[in-house]
Order: structure tokens, then C-alpha cells, then sequence
């Protein structure tokens, strides 16, 4: 078991600043699975959750908009194949250094109703070159309603060699903006450039 280290900060969001910072409870880190604390209803605010020792990860995120006064859950990610088995699905060779795919994004479900959870899924590939070798990752889901950000959240966190998938669940508002919601999720690292796909979600009135 390790603690996550809650810290205040102050994000800067859509142009404007919304400090603040989520208690992040005591979780377990029984590998290939993680849980990360996030938000619970507070508008606009930042949260960061830290792994002391090890990997580390930290999760920021607000809602705005169509989405004021929702929450974020916990984020939680699993390895699905290891480094060897993703290697090889895509013909890798470690002379091509550290690269980065995304595979699927998902909005799970992608029809739902004010006060329902939708689960925003990222799969990707991280090719690294040896099994020691990790590649810093952020991942970004943004939520946009006619065009206009109503959320955003991202985690960086240290990846190994292998095919992950992660998940951050939102909770929505009990009055929440009725229409289709667009969700533009990326990854990218300082060593292994970037990737987005995109996906939506319609809410019904």
C-alpha cells in the first residue's frame, strides 16, 4: 500500500484560476491496477494526487459550462499486455526509440442522463526500447459542448513498456446542459511525441 500526497495548487484553466485541492484518499497500488483520487463536486478545481515512492502520478481536472458542478472519480488504469506482447503487435525494434500510440478512445455509456456517470476510456501503446526504461506520459480527455472546453482533466504518470488502459469517470450535474459532447483525448510525452483520437457523448434532456 502506498499514500497519495494531496498538495494545494492553483490551475490555470479556460483563463482563469480555480485553486483548490480534493482530499485523495489512502488507495492500493497492486499492480497491473491503480486508483488515483480525484475531485468530488468542486467547481472548476484542481486536485492533485501523488504516488510517494515509485511511479509517480499526479491528476488535475475541472468542469465547467454544461458541466458546472459535476465530478470526477477515481482514476484508475491497468496494464492490458506487457511490453513484449505489444512489441510485437506492432512490429517494433528498439532502434526506433520511445514511441507512443493511442488505440481507442471510448465514452462508456455514450448515451446517458443529467446526474448519470460516463467513463471516458484511453487504451495506447508505450514502445520503449529496454524493460528497465520508463517514458513519462500525459494523458488529456477535454470535454466540449458546440465547440466550447466545459472540461478538462489530465494525469501525468510514468509508464513501462506495454498496452495500458485508463479511465476517468464523470459523475454529471444534475442540470447538465442537454446536447453532444465531444471528447478530445491525447497522450504525449517529452521522448516519444503524441497521439489523439476523439469520441463523443450525448446527453439527453
Amino acid at each position: 500500500m502506498r499514500k497519495f500526497l494531496c498538495l494545494a495548487v492553483s490551475l490555470a484553466f479556460l483563463s482563469a484560476v480555480y485553486p483548490g485541492c480534493a482530499g485523495v484518499e489512502q488507495t492500493t497500488r497492486d499492480r497491473p491496477k491503480t486508483t488515483i483520487g480525484a475531485g468530488a463536486g468542486v467547481l472548476g478545481g484542481a486536485v492533485v494526487g501523488g504516488l510517494i515512492g515509485g511511479k509517480k502520478g499526479a491528476l488535475i481536472g475541472g468542469l465547467l459550462g454544461g458541466l458546472a458542478g459535476g465530478a470526477f472519480g477515481h482514476y484508475l488504469d491497468e496494464q492490458e499486455k506487457d511490453r513484449a506482447q505489444t512489441s510485437k503487435e506492432y512490429g517494433y525494434s528498439p532502434a526506433q526509440g520511445t514511441r507512443l500510440k493511442m488505440e481507442t478512445v471510448r465514452a462508456n455509456p455514450a448515451t446517458l442522463s443529467p446526474g448519470e456517470t460516463v467513463n471516458i476510456d484511453l487504451t495506447y501503446a508505450v514502445l520503449t526500447p529496454s524493460e528497465n526504461e520508463q517514458a513519462l506520459v500525459k494523458e488529456t480527455r477535454e470535454i466540449l459542448l458546440d465547440g466550447k472546453s466545459v472540461g478538462k482533466t489530465s494525469i501525468d504518470i510514468s509508464r513501462e513498456g506495454g498496452t495500458w488502459k485508463s479511465t476517468v469517470p464523470i459523475t454529471l450535474p444534475a442540470n447538465a446542459t442537454p446536447g453532444q459532447y465531444r471528447v478530445r483525448a491525447s497522450i504525449e510525452s517529452p521522448t516519444a511525441g503524441s497521439d489523439h483520437l476523439e469520441t463523443f457523448f450525448q446527453v439527453q434532456p
